[in-house]
């Protein structure tokens, strides 16, 4: 992709911003990462034990009881 006057000017003018948001963005990444742990729900039982479609507790995923199982009509 050859350079042209267009995107020459694009990338001058795009510059300071790109500067000026990076802080905010890291700041912003950081408290992300750091609240992770607070707003994922915390694991209860094991993953055999529970349904993978609907998180139900009493069943597995495979057996039919399951009210998320697909049907056929």
């Amino acid at each position: 992709m050859p350079m042209t006057r267009r995107r020459l000017l694009a990338a001058a003018l795009a510059a300071p911003v790109v500067a000026t948001f990076t802080p905010l963005l890291r700041t912003h990444a950081a408290a992300a990462r750091g609240m992770a742990g607070a707003l994922r729900p915390s694991p209860d039982g094991r993953a055999d034990r529970r349904c993978a479609s609907c998180g139900a507790p009493d069943h597995t995923m495979l057996d039919a009881a399951c009210p998320a199982r697909p049907r056929v009509r």
